[in-house]
């Protein structure tokens, strides 16, 4: 291919441009494209692992800064809680005649379903189909670990995204969570996450974390401290709907899929709003050029 078949390709990647229309754009083949957009994860996986290359892939967090973790298994409908809950944000009411609380969860549950399906194309339902009727070496399934590094409004507005981060990891044990959490999380942060075991001893870790927990068996937001783990289970929606937009190869590249993901959570801007309480976001203007200087920096001639 030529280079400005190339440039094309790369600039269809910054603005997530399905595959084929990468490849209407650039005229060449869908598999042409599928192997520049697989460089251009493995760009950002090389990168987000040289922290002199890219020096915004540094700790997450500090003092006075809030950091949410959870986990996700990418081949499960939904993530839910042992008896449905723990999906719905503080402003989701059913009301109170409709069944007991079990069942008013799982029906505010399924809503949400078909709104994220009708909004996404179905999108987790593809995402099963997808697995199942891959070849087992291209099964994208297993579990994911996240952490979103949560921003204030004053900060979103002065340009500051929050950060999100996914890993994929062989298990949930404490050995493997805790490792990650202080590979990432600077001394000092806060923590919230849900009640899962392995995340028990966080405050105990010599780093000095404040560990928070709501337990979704619960409630969805801690009534008393407002904990609650919205941010990051927001983010497992945008990570399926990717997964699934791919749907080529994504089990033997997930973890270059996971580290586009993490650099473009980066790459965001608040829109413009008169509401104060407006959290949209837009891909970043230069986002074209800020990975060709990523390149630049991670592959220096």
């Amino acid at each position: 291919m030529s280079i400005e078949q190339l440039l094309i390709l790369t600039w269809c990647w910054c603005y997530d441009l399905s595959i084929e229309a990468a490849a209407a754009s650039a005229n060449c083949s869908v598999k042409a494209a599928e192997t520049q957009y697989s460089q251009c994860r493995r760009v950002c996986f090389a990168a987000l692992d040289d922290r002199e290359a890219c020096p915004e892939a540094g700790l997450m967090g500090g003092d006075g800064h809030l950091i949410q973790i959870d986990e996700c298994s990418i081949k499960a409908r939904r993530k839910r809680a042992a008896n449905g809950r723990g999906r719905l944000g503080p402003g989701d009411q059913q009301e109170p005649h409709r069944g007991n609380a079990d069942e008013q969860a799982a029906v505010a549950d399924d809503a949400a379903i078909a709104q994220e399906e009708a909004a996404h194309g179905n999108v987790e339902n593809i995402a099963v189909d997808e697995a199942e009727n891959a070849e087992d070496n291209d099964r994208a399934e297993g579990w994911v670990f996240g952490l979103c590094w949560w921003r204030s409004r004053e900060e979103k507005a002065n340009g500051i995204p929050n950060e999100t981060r996914f890993f994929a990891v062989r298990d949930r044990t404490a050995a493997t969570l805790l490792s990650l959490i202080q590979n990432h999380v600077a001394p000092g942060s806060q923590i919230w996450s849900d009640c899962w075991r392995s995340y028990a001893r966080i405050a105990q870790l010599p780093e000095g974390y404040t560990h928070l927990t709501v337990n979704h068996s619960k409630d969805f937001t801690d009534p008393v401290s407002f904990v609650n783990t919205n941010a990051i289970e927001a983010a497992w929606s945008r990570l399926r709907h990717k997964i699934v937009r791919t749907k080529r190869g994504v089990g033997k590249e997930l973890r270059f899929h996971l580290a586009e993901l993490w650099w473009k959570s980066l790459q965001r801007v608040p829109v413009p709003s008169r509401n104060a309480r407006n959290n949209k976001t837009k891909t970043h203007p230069m986002i074209y050029m800020n990975f060709l200087n990523l390149i630049s920096r991670t592959y220096p001639v």
